[in-house]
């Protein structure tokens, strides 16, 4: 967080004050200000010798917005980089309820092995548990889109400068209210579904316990 900070925000926007102070157009302004979040891409996968998805998401968007502001000398489609980002973030949060789990799921079974296929044995026997794993990515998707959907509205509204600290205040704001909605909200509602489907199997098991113990030979 603190190097996306930096390199994502601080030097951008002390690049852009430079830039414009010595005469360069907003869009180059924002261009020279563009390299240090490519620079931070390009890096880690040098030491890493991989891409994380976020980063690929992260470069392409911000190749795209470069690109199309210098093509169309427009401020603007340099300033939409992040909407980019989170909208397409987004999107792929909704795409994911397509699919047999939801994204939210794949976090929250990112523990060790054990974790992973405890929880795997709850999404599966119980109802209540999948439906909490789409609720919460739907949740997502609907935030991280209209997040990206404000601050697409909100660009013209201010000067670049300031538009520079509000958007990276946004996606912050954001993205740490909504881990911190997910942690507690998936916590408490993920226990008491896994407490309930304990309690149930106990039920199962006191009611029939020759169809779950171990089977014996009749002396």
């Amino acid at each position: 967080m603190r190097n996306d900070i930096i390199f994502g925000a601080v030097l951008p926007w002390l690049t852009y004050l430079l830039a414009r102070h010595y005469d360069y157009s907003t869009v180059h302004a924002l261009a020279l200000g563009s390299v240090f979040p490519i620079g931070v891409i390009v890096v880690a996968y040098v030491r890493s010798n991989r891409l994380a998805a976020i980063g690929v998401i992260t470069l392409a968007a911000t190749l795209a917005a470069l690109a199309g502001s210098l093509y169309f000398d427009s401020p603007y489609l340099a300033l939409l980089k992040t909407s980019l980002i989170t909208g397409f973030i987004g999107l792929v949060f909704a795409a994911s309820l397509l699919m047999p789990r939801p994204l939210v799921f794949h976090f929250a079974s990112e523990g060790d092995a054990e974790e992973r296929k405890r929880l795997n044995r709850l999404y599966a026997a119980s109802a209540d548990y999948r439906a909490l794993m789409r609720r919460m990515t739907l949740a997502w998707a609907v935030v991280l889109i209209a997040e990206a959907a404000v601050r697409a509205a909100i660009i013209p509204l201010m000067p670049v400068s300031v538009f520079l600290l509000v958007s990276e205040v946004m996606w912050i704001a954001v993205f740490a209210l909504m881990m911190t909605w997910s942690w507690r909200y998936g916590t408490a509602k993920g226990n008491a579904i896994a407490e309930a489907e304990a309690a149930r199997e106990r039920h199962s098991y006191a009611r029939h316990p020759r169809k779950k113990g171990p089977h014996r030979a009749a002396p």
